[in-house]
């Protein structure tokens, strides 16, 4: 019985292991699933590997390339979930079958994402049944090269974003079951011989999470093709910031304005400016797709800082929601050097301390959240060559 048991365990614990993240990320040119908890996935016809969003995508010429992933990844989305992969179209002349779950060209039990180039249309297809079709167009933004695409459920609600903006919520009446006895598939439709072309264009990054993933995690985990990741930042005028690009295809790349930056031709770069400026990146992808990005760094003149105006909340709440989780320093620029900065709760025990500026609290104390309340910092810091202190108090709330 004990062996019988512990079989049960291991079985069980393999299965909560193979449900957890689907991950095809083709940076090594095959159909093969990243964690190995799947098959593989299968094609008749293998696709061009080229760079993709990051690393290495998949080329899908339009005619016979296509993807097929295992049937029994379809249960993963009746529970919540989070799908999501990157895209790029590379041209289209008819209706355009990107991805889909469903196992005849009926409207019942399906999952379809298409384009649509007359409208210009993006087209996300959800039923169980034929009377419970729910149809969302949103439009393609031809400014930028690469896309995402996200399908998210909590409980019955089904979210759709595109490049990390909300298109839609849907509440369904019931569990939505997709594509009874039907595979996920990118290029793959049984609508293909009646109304769909195979897509011409790139997909990768193909990912399952049986979770549904907030829309600021979304952001955060946003891979940034093509954009700058560095944010908006302020300095001190006379300092230097390293502006650095994310993932990017592009064959040529151009910087405005060039004034003030260390090396005009690379794709990450140091600048300088005197005043506040706003730098654009503008990138050439193949087939001539154009696309660009800017980040504007705010320049302050030292002698009309305020010293004594260090900037720390009032409150934070630590729950692991990806906003406003962690307490610090907000202005990190009026700091030249810092002493200390402590944290006590309101007995008087220190509970996090720290001697460098971007350093900030997560709510913890000895590896345990610490209870909503008041707390007290004291911070000890240098700016313009004096000596500040600060003490005040603060609320943790959950």
């Amino acid at each position: 019985m004990k062996l019988y048991i512990t079989t049960l365990l291991i079985a069980a614990a393999c299965m909560s292991l193979r449900a957890q993240q689907v991950i095809y990320n083709f940076d090594d040119c095959t159909l093969t699933e990243s964690t190995g908890t799947w098959p593989d996935a299968i094609t008749t016809s293998q696709p061009d590997c080229q760079c993709g969003a990051t690393q290495n995508g998949l080329y899908l010429d339009g005619n016979q390339n296509h993807i097929i992933l295992d049937s029994d990844m379809d249960t993963l989305l009746l529970g919540d979930f989070t799908l999501s992969f990157y895209f790029r179209i590379d041209e289209a002349t008819a209706r355009t079958d990107i991805f889909s779950i469903r196992s005849t060209c009926q409207a019942d039990s399906v999952l379809a994402f298409t384009y649509e180039p007359a409208s210009n249309n993006l087209v996300l297809q959800l039923a169980n049944s034929i009377g419970n079709l729910q149809v969302y167009n949103h439009p393609l933004n031809n400014d930028v090269c690469w896309h995402r695409f996200v399908l998210t459920k909590s409980e019955l609600l089904y979210s759709w974003y595109i490049d990390d903006e909300l298109v839609q919520n849907y509440v369904a009446p019931f569990n939505i079951e997709f594509g009874k006895s039907a595979s996920m598939a990118f290029s793959n439709s049984p609508c293909l011989a009646v109304a769909e072309n195979r897509m011409q264009g790139w997909i990768d990054e193909f990912t399952i999470h049986t979770r549904a993933l907030t829309s600021l995690e979304l952001t955060n985990n946003d891979l940034q093709v093509d954009q700058i990741v560095t944010r908006d930042t302020t300095i001190i005028q006379g300092e230097s910031v390293s502006v650095v690009t994310g993932p990017t295809c592009a064959t040529t790349w151009t910087w405005t304005p060039t004034a003030s930056i260390d090396d005009p031709t690379a794709l990450d770069i140091v600048v300088t400016p005197d005043e506040t400026t706003t730098y654009t990146i503008n990138l050439v992808n193949s087939g001539n797709c154009l696309t660009s990005d800017t980040v504007t760094i705010f320049v302050l003149d030292e002698d009309a800082l305020d010293c004594d105006n260090l900037l720390l909340p009032n409150a934070f709440t630590p729950n692991n929601d990806f906003l406003n989780d962690s307490y610090g320093i907000s202005n990190l620029f009026l700091v030249e050097d810092l002493e200390f900065f402590e944290i006590y709760n309101r007995w008087g025990a220190k509970v996090w301390e720290t001697n460098e500026k971007s350093d900030t609290w997560d709510g913890n104390y000895g590896g345990t959240a610490v209870n909503p309340g008041m707390f007290i910092y004291k911070i000890k810091y240098t700016c313009q060559g004096q000596e500040f202190v600060k003490l005040d108090n603060f609320s943790v709330l959950r």
